[in-house]
């Protein structure tokens, strides 16, 4: 396997936080065919260890966040102390940067979903309609494209127990293939422009643009907001309750006081929270 040097990254806390569902545990390591080919990669100290099916000619370094400004970041955040707790945490996390579509089908996949009952929801996707990869004696299935879920049916969808995501997934995958709020026409748009496109497909809410936005297209201004967050903003800094209660008023609010960096804040308040607290209602 062919190695890569890192510094302050950990592998276990940035694939477990709930942010990708590309990335599969498997062995010491972790799987993802949803890049073209499959790629595995394990950390040993601060080496991270990569092998891929077809070539190693990829770019890791971007999939993993390694090119954030993380000592920047931390500087600019750790100014009370449950944000100094938080990154303390977890002081290796990095935000990922997920392939646009499986991303965006992931997050809608959520939808009043747990992260187990996303990542199979996302296993039965694949194995159903994704292109298979023959790897270490192994078959995986990676993400099919938008064109290949719109010609799905609805009742396909929701025979892998999809429910109401089953119409969202189907439209969503429709407009793209008509060049609705493609990966392409995101490129270059504003971090507002990027959310409000992809609030025009079927199923995507602030949210799960939000999630899109931060996870896929590298918007790190981008603040995803559910009931972890929602519980750790009103307990340590209240700045929801004056802004108002419009999920765009709460962004606005926390974009504000985290500034350019607020979608590292929210990781590291969210899987800080969510490690050490009860699980609450899925949203």
């Amino acid at each position: 396997m062919d190695s890569l040097s890192t510094t302050e990254f950990s592998l276990e806390d940035t694939l477990n936080c709930g942010q990708s569902f590309s990335w599969i545990k498997e062995g010491r390591g972790y799987v993802n065919a949803d890049v073209g080919q499959v790629v595995y990669i394990e950390q040993r100290g601060r080496e991270i260890f990569y092998e891929a099916s077809q070539d190693n000619d990829i770019d890791l370094k971007t999939l993993l966040g390694l090119r954030d400004p993380i000592d920047k970041i931390k500087t600019e955040l750790a100014r009370d102390g449950i944000m100094r707790e938080s990154i303390e945490f977890a002081p290796g996390l990095r935000i990922v940067r997920d392939p646009f579509f499986s991303c965006l089908i992931s997050f809608i996949c959520s939808i009043w979903k747990n992260i187990p009952a996303i990542q199979l929801s996302m296993k039965r996707i694949r194995e159903t309609w994704g292109p298979q990869y023959r790897f270490r004696g192994n078959t995986y299935f990676g993400m099919p494209g938008p064109d290949v879920l719109a010609r799905s049916t609805i009742t396909e969808l929701r025979g892998l127990g999809l429910g109401f995501r089953a119409k969202y997934i189907k439209r969503t995958s429709e407009a793209i293939t008509e060049g609705h709020a493609t990966h392409e026409s995101l490129k270059g748009q504003t971090y507002e422009e990027a959310r409000s496109e992809l609030k025009t497909l079927h199923g995507v809410g602030d949210k799960v643009a939000d999630c899109v936005c931060l996870f896929s297209l590298g918007f790190l201004e981008a603040f995803p907001i559910d009931v972890w967050i929602e519980r750790v903003i009103q307990e340590h800094y209240g700045i929801f309750t004056a802004s108002g209660k419009t999920y765009a008023r709460k962004s606005a609010a926390a974009r504000a006081h985290f500034g350019r960096f607020a979608g590292y804040a929210q990781e590291y308040l969210f899987h800080y929270t969510r490690s050490r607290g009860r699980t609450p209602c899925p949203t």
